[in-house]
């Protein structure tokens, strides 16, 4: 009866009441009985015993597709972390090349329209992840320890390439007329892929990279001749870190919630340290290993959708 209303309703109920009375799932309704039907939003949905309690094909239709659903989850769950964990034993950073163009490049080369799809196939057995790590070791040129394992890696070119553009390689860092020369990340403003950015050179420690609206940039550009152009290029061999403040109302499972929103949205959590103040405020700050600006949008978006939160934003330096 509950799948006859809705299917929300019916994947949802944990108990019913006819004719004002809390009856057992199996309970046989008759003509003219008044059905209440008892929901939670809490609810983890049907269970394969409801298969044997269903009594229309339409309901039986609605559980099975529930499980197929469920087990589709499962398997991209599984198919992702696989995957995030196998690129990272191979010294290659995860996050940043899961969210990269690149990356949606090689899913349509192994055949598959969506990265979901693909980690589906890697969770049920039906794409060995080999396949996968191999086709972005080509394309990030990162061999180290799984460098046996790729045959179309070229050899003596590559080779010269990465010792001119080694050290700036290592963020995906383009930095225009200079070679060889030593990049570091300012940890003022954090910057990550898809951010403005300018290069600032630093006497006897190579080029600076801030954000373009980093105050500590803006402070330095009292000596214009020492910035130069730089801009990203292409994939880089570290991961990148960010640091989100999450304000909300407290409740019970809040942080929960948040947590399982992050790794569903294929985010690690590096840190986090949780605040609940008087008034009932909660104020959470997490370190997360972020690929670039559109997976932190996409995170920070998740994360507003929770209940609750009021805001989700990414701390910068004062």
């Amino acid at each position: 009866f509950a799948y006859a209303v809705h299917t929300d309703v019916g994947s949802h109920c944990v108990g019913a009441k006819v004719n004002g009375r809390i009856v057992p799932l199996h309970h046989r309704l008759r003509s003219g009985d008044i059905v209440e039907i008892i929901t939670s939003k809490s609810s983890r949905g049907p269970s394969r015993d409801w298969l044997g309690i269903a009594t229309t094909p339409r309901a039986r239709q609605k559980i099975r597709q529930f499980f197929r659903r469920e087990e589709r989850s499962d398997a991209e769950h599984s198919g992702r972390d696989l995957l995030q964990e196998t690129l990272r034993r191979i010294g290659v950073p995860a996050q940043k090349v899961l969210s990269s163009p690149e990356f949606l490049q090689i899913v349509k080369e192994t055949g598959f329209q969506k990265a979901e799809d693909l980690y589906v196939a890697l969770g049920s057995g039906r794409l060995p992840v080999k396949t996968v790590t191999n086709k972005v070791l080509q394309r990030t040129g990162t061999v180290k320890a799984a460098a046996p394992q790729v045959d179309m890696l070229p050899t003596a070119p590559a080779e010269a390439h990465a010792q001119s553009t080694a050290v700036s390689s290592e963020y995906g860092i383009s930095v225009d007329g200079l070679r060889d020369v030593v990049v570091r990340m300012a940890k003022c403003c954090k910057p990550i892929p898809g951010d403005e950015i300018v290069g600032y050179i630093s006497l006897g420690k190579g080029v600076t990279i801030h954000r373009a609206d980093c105050k500590n940039a803006k402070a330095l550009a009292k000596n214009p001749e020492r910035f130069t152009p730089v801009s990203w290029e292409g994939l880089g061999a570290v991961a990148f870190t960010v640091e989100v403040q999450v304000e909300a109302i407290d409740r019970s499972h809040l942080l929960e919630d948040i947590s399982r929103t992050l790794s569903d949205s294929g985010v690690n959590i590096l840190g986090a340290s949780c605040q609940t103040l008087p008034d009932g405020v909660v104020r959470d700050r997490f370190t997360l290993e972020i690929g670039d600006v559109r997976q932190l949008d996409n995170v920070l978006a998740n994360i507003k959708s929770i209940s609750t939160v009021y805001d989700a934003y990414r701390v910068v330096s004062s």
